[in-house]
C-alpha cells in the first residue's frame, strides 16, 4: 500500500455532514479573509501531518540515544540499517484510519439516526450510557489529533521552559525584566512530541473527565446552520479568577461542545457548576433563539486553527465579528496557571 500523502486531522465521515450531497462545503480563511467552496477531500488536512520523520530524528539525537533508538526498533523486527523504520513512520496516520475513524463515524451516525427516525424526538435519549464511553475516547483523539491542539502544545511547553528562565533570571537580577532573556530548544520535531501525546495516556485520562459531564444533544430550530472548523470540539470556562485558569477538561464550569451537523450539537456540562442540566442528561433538547447557535459558532471562530466550515455561504457572522473586533487570525497561547486540567 502506498503512502497517504493528504493525512485529515478532522475526519472526511464527520465533514460529511456539513456539506452537500457532492461532499461540497463553504470555508472561511482567518489567514486569507476568503470565503470559497471546498470538497471536504481538501481541507482540515495537510501533506504528512502525522508522519514521523526517523531520518530527521537520526540526523539531530546523540549517538548513545541513537543506539537506544536502533535497538527499540529491532525489538519490533524493525531494521534501521535496511530503512525498514520507513514502514512505522505512518503509524499514527494508520491508527486514526484503522482504529478511530469508523467507530467515530458510527457513534456519531447513531446520534443523528435516533433523532431522525423518533417521530418525537425532543426531551428522549439522544444517546445510551454503553455509546458514551468509547464516545468519550473517540472525542478524546479528536482533541488531541487536531493541528491546534499541535500548535498550542509547542506553545506551552515552550511558554513554561521561558517562564522558568525567566524565574531563575529574576532569583539573580531583581531589575531583570521578563522576557529581556529568550530561551528555545536546540532541536524541536513537532510530530515527535505530538505523536507522544496521541500514543500515551493522555487521550485515556481526558476521556475520563469527558465522560463524566452531563451531555446534552442540542436540536438545532433556528435558521441559522451550526458551523464547525479545523478545531471542531471547542470550550468555554464559566467560572473566573484572576490568576487561575478554568480551562482544563475537568475544570469546574466547564462547558465542551462539538458540532455533530448543521443542525446537531453535542454539550458537555461540568456537573457541579451547570446543575440546572443534570436533568436533561442524555436528551435531545430544542434550540430555539438564534443568539445560541451564535454562541456556539462565535466559539468556533475563535478557536479554530484557520478554518471555518458551513454546509451554506453563511459567513455574515464573521464580518460581524470582524467589524466588531478586528483581525480573527490565531494569536499564540499564553501560559496560565490551570486548576484541575484534566
Amino acid at each position: 500500500m502506498g503512502k497517504v500523502k493528504n493525512q485529515h486531522y478532522v475526519p472526511r465521515s464527520y465533514l460529511k455532514h456539513f456539506s452537500n450531497e457532492k461532499g461540497q462545503l463553504w470555508v472561511y480563511d482567518k489567514e486569507t479573509d476568503a470565503v470559497f467552496p471546498s470538497n471536504i477531500t481538501n481541507v482540515a488536512s495537510q501533506r504528512y501531518f502525522y508522519d514521523i520523520s526517523f531520518d530527521e530524528i537520526f540526523k539531530v539525537i546523540p549517538e548513545d540515544e541513537k543506539k537506544k533508538l536502533e535497538e527499540e526498533l529491532s525489538k519490533l523486527g524493525i531494521d534501521t540499517k535496511q530503512d525498514g523504520y520507513k514502514t512505522i513512520e505512518q503509524g499514527i496516520e494508520d491508527f486514526f484510519s484503522t482504529e478511530i475513524e469508523g467507530p467515530y463515524k458510527s457513534l456519531l451516525e447513531n446520534i443523528r439516526s435516533r433523532y431522525v427516525l423518533n417521530p418525537d424526538p425532543l426531551f428522549s435519549e439522544a444517546l445510551t450510557l454503553e455509546e458514551r464511553h468509547p464516545l468519550s475516547l473517540l472525542i478524546a483523539y479528536q482533541i488531541v489529533r487536531s493541528k491546534e491542539f499541535r500548535k498550542s502544545l509547542i506553545e506551552t511547553q515552550n511558554g513554561v521552559m521561558q517562564a522558568l528562565v525567566d524565574r531563575l533570571a529574576k532569583t539573580h537580577d531583581k531589575d531583570y525584566e521578563y522576557g529581556s532573556m529568550t530561551v528555545k530548544r536546540e532541536h524541536e520535531i513537532p510530530s515527535v512530541e505530538h505523536a507522544q501525546f496521541i500514543l500515551g495516556d493522555f487521550p485515556i485520562i481526558l476521556a475520563q473527565s469527558l465522560v463524566n459531564h452531563c451531555w446534552i444533544v442540542g436540536v438545532n430550530q433556528t435558521t441559522m446552520p451550526f458551523y464547525t472548523s479545523d478545531n471542531p470540539v471547542i470550550k468555554v470556562a464559566h467560572k473566573r479568577h484572576p490568576i487561575m485558569s478554568y480551562e482544563g477538561y475537568n475544570s469546574e464550569g466547564i462547558e465542551i461542545a462539538l458540532p455533530i451537523s448543521q443542525k446537531h450539537i453535542l454539550i458537555m456540562y461540568e456537573r457541579t457548576y451547570h446543575k440546572d442540566y443534570l436533568e436533561l442528561d442524555n436528551f435531545f433538547v430544542p434550540i430555539k433563539d438564534v443568539q445560541n447557535v451564535i454562541y456556539y459558532n462565535a466559539l468556533q471562530v475563535y478557536q479554530s486553527n484557520r478554518q471555518i466550515y458551513c454546509h451554506d455561504k453563511k459567513f455574515h457572522l464573521i464580518r460581524k465579528m470582524k467589524r466588531e473586533y478586528g483581525s480573527l487570525k490565531r494569536a499564540p497561547k499564553k501560559i496560565k496557571v490551570n486548576v484541575r486540567d484534566f
